[in-house]
This record gives C-alpha cells, sequence and structure tokens, in this order.
C-alpha cells in the first residue's frame, strides 16, 4: 500500500471516528450499505481495485478545499465538523439531527449527564466506550466529557496514523 492509499484511509478514519461515538449503531450500518454501493460503480456486489481507487481519489478531492493537491489539518478539520452537521440518527421512528438534542432526549432524568442505563438506551456507542469516556469515574458522563474522550480518540487516531507512515511501502 502506497503512502497516499494510506493518507485517503487514515485521513477518512480520523474524520469518522467521532462520529461513531455519536451516532447510533442503526446508521452506521446504513453508511456502511450507502458506501458500499457508492463504490460498487456496476452493482456486481464487489468492489474492484479500480472503484476503490476511483471512490478515494473523489474523496481525497472532497477533503482538499483549496484544490492545492494536499490535505491540510485544517481542511480535515473542516470536512470533519460538516460531517458531523450531518450525523443525523435514525431512532424509534424520529429523526437526531444534532448531537446535543439525541443527548438531552436520551438524559431521563434530566440531570445534565448521561448514567450507563440512559447510555445503553439512548446512545448505544457512547454505552459501548462509557467507562473510557466516564473521566471522573462518577458513573456518569457529560457533553464535556463526551467532548474530551472524542478528542483523546482523535490523538490516538493521529499517533496511529504517524507510525503507519512511517513504515515503509509495502509492495
Amino acid at each position: 500500500m502506497n503512502a497516499f492509499s494510506r493518507l485517503i484511509i487514515m485521513g477518512s478514519l480520523l474524520c469518522t471516528a467521532p462520529l461513531v461515538q455519536a451516532c447510533d449503531v442503526g446508521h452506521h450500518g446504513d453508511y456502511g450499505d450507502y458506501m458500499f454501493k457508492e463504490m460498487d460503480k456496476n452493482g456486481d456486489g464487489a468492489i474492484s481495485k479500480k472503484e476503490f481507487d476511483a471512490y478515494h481519489n473523489a474523496q481525497f478531492k472532497r477533503f482538499d478545499l483549496n484544490h492545492d493537491g494536499k490535505i491540510t489539518q485544517e481542511e480535515l478539520d473542516s470536512a470533519h465538523d460538516k460531517m458531523a452537521d450531518k450525523c443525523d440518527v435514525h431512532a424509534d421512528k424520529g429523526r437526531y439531527e444534532d448531537f446535543d438534542e439525541r443527548f438531552d432526549e436520551s438524559d431521563i432524568n434530566h440531570d445534565g449527564a448521561l448514567s450507563k442505563d440512559e447510555a445503553e438506551i439512548g446512545m448505544p456507542m457512547l454505552f459501548a466506550h462509557f467507562d473510557e469516556i466516564d473521566a471522573n469515574k462518577d458513573g456518569k458522563i457529560t457533553k464535556e466529557e463526551v467532548a474530551a474522550g472524542m478528542k483523546k480518540i482523535h490523538e490516538k487516531m493521529h499517533e496511529q496514523y504517524d507510525e503507519e507512515m512511517k513504515k515503509p511501502d509495502e509492495k
């Protein structure tokens, strides 16, 4: 895998990691189906290397906002912000287009934080990482703890990306 391909893949992962934390698990299956169909241009149920490369080249162009052939951290952040704004989750036939709204809906006792039970019912992806996000270990997670937890995940992904980029290209 060459460095360009790694950059595309890692950039995509960096942009989507926080959304994984905030969105309902059902949303990702739908998105995965959508993404697969977007790549499978000929509809044969498989993604060829040509289809894969074409899709990721288009994604690179989408992230390269100033069209200089490079993606900066600012461009990735901007793309991430746009993706986060579009994180609309379907649950109970309702539509949540905003993380704060979804969080508040899940906060059954309206104390400004989610207990493990509230997270399990209303935000399963947060529940899956509850102990990791609950920084003060009080058995509740606040919006601030979620934001800090996503920042840590971003930092970890940046470290993984840096390590990956240090590896020699595989032929």
